[in-house]
């Protein structure tokens, strides 16, 4: 990956959905957000690979905290840790810095998403 740090966080935390359970007090709700943001990670990386390639950093900045936020939700540590190194970067205006995240980024993302559909089929 990018980092040792983040290479050593857990891919998926089952607690953190366990609590978002909880605080929707909905297991269904809860199940459907999961669904929909499975559902939602090739559109968000599709416009976070147009906005690098229009060096648009507020649209960068859009979808990079959209990312983290649903990401720290879903209990997706790597995942969340790789959008806040993302964020870092492009609060120092370093877009090539934000663009060598991509790869790492669309690694992570696709092994995330599929360790959630695995432990919430739809």
């Amino acid at each position: 990956m990018i980092d040792y740090a983040i290479d050593a966080l857990p891919l998926h935390s089952p607690e953190a959905l366990v609590n978002l359970g909880r605080e929707l007090e909905n297991p269904v709700a809860c199940h459907a957000f999961i669904q929909i943001s499975i559902g939602m990670w090739d559109q968000r990386y599709y416009r976070l690979t147009h906005a690098v390639a229009d060096r648009d950093e507020a649209q960068l900045m859009d979808v990079i905290l959209s990312i983290e936020s649903s990401c720290k939700m879903l209990g997706l540590q790597q995942l969340a840790a790789l959008a806040t190194l993302m964020k870092t970067r492009l609060e120092n205006h370093d877009l090539d810095g934000v663009e060598n995240l991509l790869e790492p980024l669309e690694h992570c993302g696709q092994l995330s998403m599929r360790a959630l559909q695995e432990a919430y089929p739809a």
